[in-house]
Protein backbone atom coordinates (compact mmCIF):
# COMPACT_ATOMS: atom_id res chain seq x y z
CA UNK A 1 0.00 0.00 0.00
CA UNK A 2 1.67 3.02 -1.15
CA UNK A 3 0.87 6.61 -0.29
CA UNK A 4 2.31 10.08 -0.89
CA UNK A 5 4.62 10.20 2.25
CA UNK A 6 4.63 6.44 3.27
CA UNK A 7 4.17 2.91 2.22
CA UNK A 8 2.77 -0.18 4.59
CA UNK A 9 4.45 -3.29 4.14
CA UNK A 10 4.47 -6.75 5.96
CA UNK A 11 6.77 -7.35 8.21
CA UNK A 12 9.50 -9.52 7.45
CA UNK A 13 11.57 -11.88 10.00
CA UNK A 14 13.87 -8.69 11.03
CA UNK A 15 10.92 -6.36 11.37
CA UNK A 16 9.44 -8.31 14.50
CA UNK A 17 11.83 -6.37 17.17
CA UNK A 18 11.33 -2.76 15.95
CA UNK A 19 7.63 -3.25 16.08
CA UNK A 20 8.37 -4.95 19.68
CA UNK A 21 10.26 -2.11 21.10
CA UNK A 22 7.77 0.65 19.97
CA UNK A 23 5.32 -1.33 22.13
CA UNK A 24 6.79 -1.56 25.23
CA UNK A 25 5.79 0.70 27.96
CA UNK A 26 8.05 4.00 28.30
CA UNK A 27 8.55 3.80 24.75
CA UNK A 28 7.30 7.60 23.21
CA UNK A 29 4.60 5.64 21.07
CA UNK A 30 3.42 3.40 23.91
CA UNK A 31 3.22 6.89 26.31
CA UNK A 32 1.35 9.15 23.69
CA UNK A 33 -0.79 6.26 22.45
CA UNK A 34 -2.18 4.98 26.20
CA UNK A 35 -1.53 1.55 25.18
CA UNK A 36 1.33 -0.79 25.50
CA UNK A 37 1.75 -4.77 25.21
CA UNK A 38 4.23 -6.40 27.56
CA UNK A 39 5.88 -8.72 24.15
CA UNK A 40 9.22 -9.30 23.14
CA UNK A 41 9.86 -9.84 19.33
CA UNK A 42 8.58 -13.93 19.20
CA UNK A 43 5.30 -13.16 21.12
CA UNK A 44 4.67 -10.34 18.57
CA UNK A 45 5.55 -12.88 15.48
CA UNK A 46 3.60 -15.26 17.18
CA UNK A 47 0.68 -12.97 17.64
CA UNK A 48 0.58 -11.79 14.00
CA UNK A 49 0.78 -15.66 12.41
CA UNK A 50 -1.70 -16.84 14.75
CA UNK A 51 -4.21 -14.20 13.49
CA UNK A 52 -4.86 -12.35 16.49
CA UNK A 53 -3.31 -8.61 15.39
CA UNK A 54 -2.38 -7.90 12.37
CA UNK A 55 0.88 -5.03 11.88
CA UNK A 56 2.39 -3.22 9.15
CA UNK A 57 5.82 -1.20 9.07
CA UNK A 58 5.27 1.96 8.04
CA UNK A 59 8.43 2.95 5.51
CA UNK A 60 9.32 6.18 4.01
CA UNK A 61 9.81 6.76 0.67
CA UNK A 62 13.38 6.18 1.03
CA UNK A 63 12.55 2.83 2.54
CA UNK A 64 13.50 4.15 6.51
CA UNK A 65 11.17 2.17 8.90
CA UNK A 66 10.15 3.96 11.19
CA UNK A 67 6.77 2.63 12.76
CA UNK A 68 3.82 0.40 12.40
CA UNK A 69 0.39 0.39 12.09
CA UNK A 70 -2.04 -2.52 13.48
CA UNK A 71 -5.94 -4.08 13.13
CA UNK A 72 -7.69 -6.73 14.41
CA UNK A 73 -11.06 -8.19 13.94
CA UNK A 74 -13.57 -6.40 17.04
CA UNK A 75 -17.53 -7.16 17.68
CA UNK A 76 -19.60 -8.19 15.05
CA UNK A 77 -18.33 -9.55 11.52
CA UNK A 78 -17.19 -7.00 9.24
CA UNK A 79 -15.85 -4.89 12.60
CA UNK A 80 -12.06 -3.80 12.87
CA UNK A 81 -9.92 -2.00 15.94
CA UNK A 82 -6.74 0.24 14.15
CA UNK A 83 -3.63 1.41 15.77
CA UNK A 84 -0.11 3.01 14.73
CA UNK A 85 2.92 4.40 15.95
CA UNK A 86 5.61 6.10 14.80
CA UNK A 87 8.55 5.06 16.33
CA UNK A 88 10.80 8.30 16.83
CA UNK A 89 9.50 11.53 18.09
CA UNK A 90 11.84 13.73 15.53
CA UNK A 91 9.53 12.27 13.00
CA UNK A 92 6.32 13.13 14.94
CA UNK A 93 4.16 15.87 13.31
CA UNK A 94 5.31 14.95 9.50
CA UNK A 95 2.04 13.41 8.50
CA UNK A 96 3.58 9.67 8.06
CA UNK A 97 1.55 8.53 11.02
CA UNK A 98 -1.66 9.88 9.68
CA UNK A 99 -1.25 8.76 6.10
CA UNK A 100 -0.23 5.54 7.44
CA UNK A 101 -3.48 5.26 8.89
CA UNK A 102 -5.44 6.48 5.77
CA UNK A 103 -3.89 3.75 4.21
CA UNK A 104 -4.96 1.50 6.63
CA UNK A 105 -8.54 2.18 7.02
CA UNK A 106 -8.56 2.23 3.10
CA UNK A 107 -7.39 -1.54 2.69
CA UNK A 108 -9.67 -2.38 4.89
CA UNK A 109 -12.61 -0.47 3.48
CA UNK A 110 -11.90 -1.46 0.35
CA UNK A 111 -9.94 -5.20 0.64
CA UNK A 112 -11.45 -6.68 3.70
CA UNK A 113 -15.20 -5.76 3.45
CA UNK A 114 -14.92 -3.98 7.21
CA UNK A 115 -18.09 -2.55 7.47
CA UNK A 116 -16.85 -0.35 10.70
CA UNK A 117 -13.76 0.74 11.86
CA UNK A 118 -12.93 2.10 15.58
CA UNK A 119 -9.70 4.12 16.83
CA UNK A 120 -9.13 4.77 20.20
CA UNK A 121 -7.26 7.92 21.28
CA UNK A 122 -5.57 9.25 25.23
CA UNK A 123 -7.28 12.04 26.55
CA UNK A 124 -3.90 13.78 26.73
CA UNK A 125 -2.57 13.23 22.97
CA UNK A 126 -3.06 17.17 21.73
CA UNK A 127 -1.93 16.15 18.12
CA UNK A 128 -3.88 12.96 17.37
CA UNK A 129 -7.51 14.21 19.33
CA UNK A 130 -6.53 17.63 17.12
CA UNK A 131 -5.98 14.92 13.23
CA UNK A 132 -8.90 13.27 14.25
CA UNK A 133 -11.31 16.55 14.45
CA UNK A 134 -10.36 16.90 11.01
CA UNK A 135 -11.85 12.97 9.47
CA UNK A 136 -15.54 12.07 9.24
CA UNK A 137 -14.57 9.56 12.51
CA UNK A 138 -17.25 10.15 14.74
CA UNK A 139 -16.78 10.22 18.64
CA UNK A 140 -18.93 6.99 20.09
CA UNK A 141 -17.89 7.23 24.19
CA UNK A 142 -15.62 8.30 26.46
CA UNK A 143 -13.74 5.55 28.53
CA UNK A 144 -13.07 7.04 31.85
CA UNK A 145 -9.65 6.66 33.46
CA UNK A 146 -9.05 4.57 30.47
CA UNK A 147 -5.23 5.64 30.69
CA UNK A 148 -2.67 6.51 33.34
CA UNK A 149 0.57 8.75 33.04
CA UNK A 150 1.92 10.86 35.01
CA UNK A 151 0.28 9.97 38.50
CA UNK A 152 -3.10 10.58 37.23
CA UNK A 153 -5.32 8.32 35.04
CA UNK A 154 -6.82 10.12 31.82
CA UNK A 155 -9.66 9.40 29.96
CA UNK A 156 -9.94 7.71 26.24
CA UNK A 157 -11.99 8.46 23.03
CA UNK A 158 -13.42 6.15 21.05
CA UNK A 159 -13.92 7.27 17.26
CA UNK A 160 -15.75 5.52 14.92
CA UNK A 161 -16.27 5.22 11.06
CA UNK A 162 -18.88 3.54 8.91
CA UNK A 163 -18.53 2.13 5.42
CA UNK A 164 -20.88 4.77 3.79
CA UNK A 165 -19.66 7.54 5.81
CA UNK A 166 -15.45 6.41 4.80
CA UNK A 167 -16.32 6.44 0.49
CA UNK A 168 -18.16 10.06 1.57
CA UNK A 169 -14.88 10.97 2.75
CA UNK A 170 -12.89 10.22 -0.28
CA UNK A 171 -14.90 13.45 -2.07
CA UNK A 172 -12.68 15.82 -1.95
CA UNK A 173 -13.73 19.07 -0.19
CA UNK A 174 -12.72 22.21 1.85
CA UNK A 175 -13.25 21.16 5.07
CA UNK A 176 -12.13 17.60 4.79
CA UNK A 177 -8.82 16.55 3.10
CA UNK A 178 -7.29 14.15 5.87
CA UNK A 179 -8.92 10.83 4.56
CA UNK A 180 -9.65 11.86 0.98
CA UNK A 181 -6.84 9.61 -0.39
CA UNK A 182 -8.36 6.14 -1.38
CA UNK A 183 -6.34 3.26 -2.55
CA UNK A 184 -6.12 2.09 -6.09
CA UNK A 185 -8.29 -1.22 -6.82
CA UNK A 186 -6.22 -4.47 -6.72
CA UNK A 187 -7.66 -5.25 -10.28
CA UNK A 188 -8.56 -2.45 -12.78
CA UNK A 189 -12.50 -2.61 -14.20
CA UNK A 190 -11.06 -3.74 -17.76
CA UNK A 191 -9.78 -6.66 -16.20
CA UNK A 192 -12.71 -7.80 -14.17
CA UNK A 193 -15.09 -7.07 -17.22
CA UNK A 194 -13.00 -9.18 -19.55
CA UNK A 195 -13.06 -11.88 -17.31
CA UNK A 196 -16.81 -11.76 -17.48
CA UNK A 197 -16.59 -11.94 -20.93
CA UNK A 198 -14.33 -14.59 -21.02
CA UNK A 199 -16.77 -16.90 -18.63
CA UNK A 200 -20.11 -15.08 -20.91
CA UNK A 201 -18.53 -16.82 -23.99
CA UNK A 202 -17.68 -20.18 -22.55
CA UNK A 203 -21.41 -20.52 -21.49
CA UNK A 204 -22.85 -19.57 -24.83
CA UNK A 205 -20.93 -22.57 -26.63
CA UNK A 206 -23.29 -25.01 -25.08
CA UNK A 207 -20.78 -26.99 -23.03
CA UNK A 208 -22.82 -28.60 -20.36
CA UNK A 209 -21.25 -27.95 -17.01
CA UNK A 210 -21.72 -29.86 -13.82
CA UNK A 211 -24.65 -27.60 -13.02
CA UNK A 212 -26.57 -28.37 -15.84
CA UNK A 213 -25.60 -32.10 -14.96
CA UNK A 214 -27.37 -31.53 -11.41
CA UNK A 215 -30.51 -29.70 -12.53
CA UNK A 216 -31.01 -32.12 -15.57
CA UNK A 217 -31.00 -34.84 -12.54
CA UNK A 218 -32.99 -33.70 -10.01
CA UNK A 219 -35.56 -32.05 -12.83
CA UNK A 220 -35.67 -35.76 -14.63
CA UNK A 221 -37.29 -39.05 -13.23
CA UNK A 222 -36.34 -40.77 -9.96
CA UNK A 223 -33.89 -43.68 -11.13
CA UNK A 224 -35.16 -47.08 -9.86
CA UNK A 225 -32.39 -48.64 -7.34
CA UNK A 226 -30.56 -51.79 -8.31
CA UNK A 227 -32.59 -54.90 -7.30
CA UNK A 228 -31.00 -56.57 -4.56
CA UNK A 229 -29.49 -60.11 -5.39
CA UNK A 230 -31.50 -62.59 -3.36
CA UNK A 231 -28.87 -64.60 -1.02
CA UNK A 232 -28.99 -67.97 -0.33
CA UNK A 233 -28.51 -69.18 3.35
CA UNK A 234 -25.16 -71.28 3.60
CA UNK A 235 -25.59 -74.56 5.33
CA UNK A 236 -23.82 -74.49 8.65
CA UNK A 237 -22.37 -77.67 10.54
CA UNK A 238 -24.92 -77.55 12.79
CA UNK A 239 -27.96 -78.16 11.17
CA UNK A 240 -30.28 -80.57 13.38
CA UNK A 241 -32.41 -78.81 16.08
CA UNK A 242 -31.28 -79.06 19.33
CA UNK A 243 -33.88 -79.69 22.36
CA UNK A 244 -34.10 -79.81 25.83
CA UNK A 245 -35.07 -82.98 27.70
CA UNK A 246 -35.72 -83.89 31.43
CA UNK A 247 -34.24 -87.56 31.29
CA UNK A 248 -30.70 -88.28 30.47
CA UNK A 249 -29.43 -88.96 26.91
CA UNK A 250 -29.85 -92.80 26.46
CA UNK A 251 -26.07 -94.35 25.89
CA UNK A 252 -24.57 -95.31 23.17
CA UNK A 253 -25.79 -99.24 22.00
CA UNK A 254 -23.16 -101.81 22.39
CA UNK A 255 -20.98 -102.47 19.47
CA UNK A 256 -21.90 -106.25 17.90
CA UNK A 257 -20.44 -108.73 19.53
CA UNK A 258 -19.77 -106.50 22.85
CA UNK A 259 -20.73 -108.31 26.15
CA UNK A 260 -23.30 -105.86 27.79
CA UNK A 261 -22.13 -104.96 31.23
CA UNK A 262 -24.33 -106.74 33.94
CA UNK A 263 -26.96 -104.36 36.15
CA UNK A 264 -25.14 -102.91 39.22
CA UNK A 265 -21.93 -104.27 38.24
CA UNK A 266 -19.30 -102.04 39.61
Amino acid sequence: MQGRLVTLEWPGDDDWAAIASWLRPGSPAAVLSGDWELLGAAEVEQANRSGRVHHLVIRTKDGERIGAVSYQRSGRIGGFTVGGAIGSPELWRRGYGAEAVVLLVDYLFHQLDAHRVQVTTAGYNKGVIRLMTKTPFVVEGILRDHCYLDGRYHDAIVWGLLRDEHYASLKPSEDNRVLAVGLADFLSDDDKTQARAVLAEHLATGRRTALDAYLDGAAGPARPAAPLAAKTPEAGPLTAEITETAEPAAPPAAEAGAPAPARGAA
